[in-house]
Order: C-alpha cells, then structure tokens, then sequence
C-alpha cells in the first residue's frame, strides 16, 4: 500500500473515532441537562409562619417547605431544640425574618444555607411615594441583592419599646406562664406581701406565685413554669403564709376587703425569686407590695422584665421587625426569596426558572392589590379618628404606609406594664388629647391593663385583637392585613369591604395549591 493510501485510510478512521466519540460525549452531556431537569425539588425551612407562608407561595411545587415554628408559638421566645436544629443543618435553606424578630437565629443567621428577608435585608420602603415602589419587571435577571441593604432610620426611635410582655397570653394564664420574676436578697425572717385593689377591683380574683430559693432567674424558668402549670398547688388565703417550696401558691384575694395580705416565712439568709402569674405593680394602689417586718419597701436585685428595659425575650435590637404591615415590603421580602430560589436552579432549566418567577408575579401583583385595598378602606375614615392606639410599637410601619399615627401606651406606661399611680394621669391626658376612638388590644381578652385604662378614659376596646407579631391561627399572609384592617377601620368609625377582602385572601390561597 503506498504511502498515500495509508495517511487516507487512518484519516477516515480518525474521522470514524472522532464522530463516535463526540456522539457518546454529546450523549453525556445531555443526559446530564436531563437529568437537571428532572432533579427533585429542593428542602427548604421557614423559620417564621409567615415567612413560610411567602416561601410556599413562590417556590416550586416540587419543593419541600417545611414551617419549623408553629403559630402557636411565639416566635420571641423561640428555643432552638435538637430536632429543629437537624432541621435547619439539612436544609437546602433556611428562611428567616433574623434576629430582631427571631432571637435565636443570632447564631444562624451567618450560615451559608440561611437567607434573611426581614429588616435588616430589605431596603424599607419610605412611603414618599405611596403609588409605587421598586419596579419588578424584570424578575428573570441577576441575583444582586445589593439593592436590599436595610434602611431603617424611619424606625430607630422603636428600641426598647416591643418588650411584649404580654403576647405570650399570660392574662389568661396559659399553662405555667409566668408574666413576672423578681430576685430577692433576703435575710432569715417575716415578710409582707400585700395585692390591692385598683380601681375598686383586683386583677384577677385569684393568682399562682412560685417561691424558689435561687440566685439565677433564667436557670430557674423551666422548674417555675412546671410548677405553674401543675394542678398540685397549695391554696392560700389573706393572712396565709408562703414559703419557699417545690409547689406553686394559689392566692386567693379578698374581695371584701381593699388589700389581701399574706405573710412570706423566709427560713434562711439567701436569695430568693419570686416568679407571678402578673405584673405585681398592677396590685399597687397605695403601697409597695413587699415590705419588711419594719414596713419598710423591700426592692428585687433583678427582675425580668427589668425596669427601663424590654423583656429580655423581646429585645428587637434597635430595629423594628414588623415590616410585613406594609403590603410594599412584603413583595421586597418576597423579591428576595424569589432570587435566592433560582439560585438553586441550573441555568439550562428556563422552565422552573420561568415558574418562580411567574409565582412571584402573581405574588406582586396580589399584595399590589392589597395595598391598594387598604387605602380604599382606609378612606372610609375620617382623618381626625386616624389614630392607632395598641400597647406596642408594632404598626408603625403600616400607619407609615397608610396614614395613620400610632401610639404605644408603654412610652406612658413604662417598660414594667404597670398601673402605677404617677402614670395614669399622663395616659388619660394623651388618650383625651388626642380624642382617640379605640384602643386594640393585640390578645383576646383584652389584658386586665387596658380594660382598667379603658374604663378609667371611657374609651372603648377594639371588639377584635389585632395581630402584630404575624399571621392568626387560620389564614394566611394576606388574612392578617384584612383582619387588622377592618378591626381598624370599622372602630375608627370607617366602613370595612370584608367581601372584596376575602377575594384577595382566597386569591393568595391559589398560589400555594
């Protein structure tokens, strides 16, 4: 064979080997793209029940979303147990408002899998412009989140005002609730401990008080709280004594007497805590209510809350994290979880890429709507009833939005709770001053505060509770915003569209079918 014929015959077997081979690799190649397509859906943790909520409705519906708070719970007092702690390491990612609204994400918050789409990541919107906010039209491009610093100068005078201090339900006395602890240092001797009348009645005509000789407040909860909660107690009543003991005291007030005195044995020198079903401040009328055999006022060392502080469970952190009262802010919340969800998506899948941003528009689009909703509710109002009286700095950013001032009774009452004498005064004045319509109460009985100041300034309670910390037990993210509205509007002498309201509702329900 010549020399010719051979370099021909290996050139076509070249050709032969090379088109075999880019077939086989081409094969690979899309079978690999297949494979994307056809991956499973992601598992995803939302930390909050309405940041769950908003993740159902613009993930994917092959992905897994998984509520780690139930709405039970409140989400302040949140402890990270093991079984959620397995949650959240397996998790693709995590959801979450962060810290200001969630203490105990602090330290998951700078894990890689954790997305935060509260305060602190969005850029609040500042309602210079309440016809429009950020364009959304283009939800299909790049993944740059730098637009999302937080911007919250609006909202810096909220700090140490969102103690909640009651929106753990302990007015009605929930199992083992405590809505008061206060330490001791106390030497071996009789003591007095007096409840009065306020206001010609007591705050409850019975309360549970534990006595426990420790010197840690927060290393004692668990034991006081199952005290609390347990049905083997020792009932007493005025003149009885207490003691330091492993069972809770029932106190049974007087009702035919102004005050209930009973008498605290103290066995030994040492500290002592001291953990009540209610603020002790709200039996003060004439007197301290601990006093020694001298009559002297005996002071805690420590007590939570503290005063001049908020609860040590609801420190905000100097940001309000009640964003979501703004419809504008939760479609930034939502632009958020909608970018960091494609970011698990190949870029070869335009499919589900489309799909989340498709779900995302329609999530825009409906609390567009909502927002709009609002305003025409809102309008039913006469300007001069427009204020919002509630116990916390929670609705700041939705008077913000819509128009109204809000006012916390605890810049009058002070970070304790309490119906102290020297503060009632300035309360009624501002409460008259302002010619306030309604106070809402954000629980259901209203606690045993805003009745006593309800009925010391003739103005009324709210018939429904507003809910500040997130969604009610049924509904979803658009139910709370309808709810709180009407309660709103319709006490503040507007007329509420409850119909079209729950169109929007149903509307949001589709999403996560």
């Amino acid at each position: 064979m010549s020399i010719f014929k051979r370099l021909l015959t290996n050139k076509k077997g070249s050709s032969k080997s090379f088109i075999k081979n880019s077939v086989i690799a081409g094969t690979i190649i899309f079978s690999g793209f297949g494979q994307d397509v056809m991956a499973k859906g992601k598992s995803y943790i939302a930390v909050e029940p309405l940041v769950c909520d908003l993740v159902k409705s613009i993930a994917l519906p092959s992905d897994e979303v998984t509520c780690l708070v139930d709405r039970k719970q409140d989400v302040h007092d949140l402890k990270i147990n093991p079984r959620q702690a397995q949650l959240l390491n397996r998790a693709d990612k995590v959801f979450t408002l962060g810290k200001e609204m969630t203490p105990s994400m602090r330290n998951w918050e700078n894990k890689k899998n954790t997305v935060v789409v509260g305060v602190s990541a969005i850029d609040v919107d500042d309602h210079s412009d309440h016809g429009g906010h950020d364009d959304h039209s283009d939800h299909g491009g790049h993944d740059d989140h730098s637009e999302h610093s937080a911007k919250v100068d609006d909202h810096s005078d909220h700090a140490g005002h969102d103690d909640h201090s009651d929106h753990g339900g302990h007015d009605d006395h929930a199992e083992g609730a405590f809505e008061w602890a206060g330490k001791f240092q106390l030497s071996k001797g009789s003591y007095k401990w007096s409840f009065e009348k306020v206001d010609g009645e007591y705050a409850d005509p019975a309360m549970k008080m534990v006595i426990l000789k420790s010197n840690d407040i927060e290393g004692s909860e668990d034991l006081a709280k199952e005290l609390l909660g347990s049905k083997d107690s020792i009932s007493r009543k005025n003149d009885g004594i207490l003691i330091a003991s492993n069972k809770a005291f029932v106190l049974n007030f007087d009702q035919r007497k102004e005050s209930t005195v009973f008498n605290v044995d103290i066995k030994e020198d040492g500290q002592y805590i001291f953990f009540t079903e209610h603020m002790p401040f709200e039996f003060e009328a004439t007197q301290h209510f601990f006093k020694d055999v001298s009559n002297s006022d005996v002071e805690p060392i420590a007590q939570v809350p503290d005063e001049g502080e908020g609860h040590h469970h609801h420190d905000h952190g100097g940001l309000d994290p009640h964003v979501w009262h703004d419809p504008h802010n939760i479609i930034k919340m939502g632009d958020l979880i909608s970018k960091s969800l494609k970011k698990d998506i190949s870029v070869f899948n335009r499919g589900d890429r489309k799909l989340i941003n498709e779900r995302f528009e329609k999530a825009d689009s409906l609390l567009e709507g909502l927002d709009s909703w609002i305003v025409e509710q809102v309008s039913s109002i006469p300007e001069e009833n427009r204020v919002i009286v509630s116990k916390h700095k929670a609705m700041e950013y939705y008077g913000d939005a819509f128009g109204f001032e809000t006012i916390s009774l605890l810049d009058f009452l002070g970070d304790s709770s309490s119906l102290r004498p020297d503060n009632i005064s300035s309360t009624l004045k501002m409460l008259d001053e302002e010619k306030v319509q309604a106070i809402f109460p954000e629980q259901i009985p209203a606690s045993k505060l805003l009745r006593n100041l309800s009925r010391q300034s003739s103005v009324p309670l709210a018939s429904n509770q507003i809910f500040v910390d997130g969604l009610m037990m049924d509904g979803n993210t658009v139910s709370v915003a309808v709810h709180n509205t009407c309660t709103i509007v319709d006490s503040l002498g507007g007329s509420c569209d409850k119909e079209s309201g729950s169109n929007l509702e149903s509307e949001w329900y589709k999403l996560s079918d």
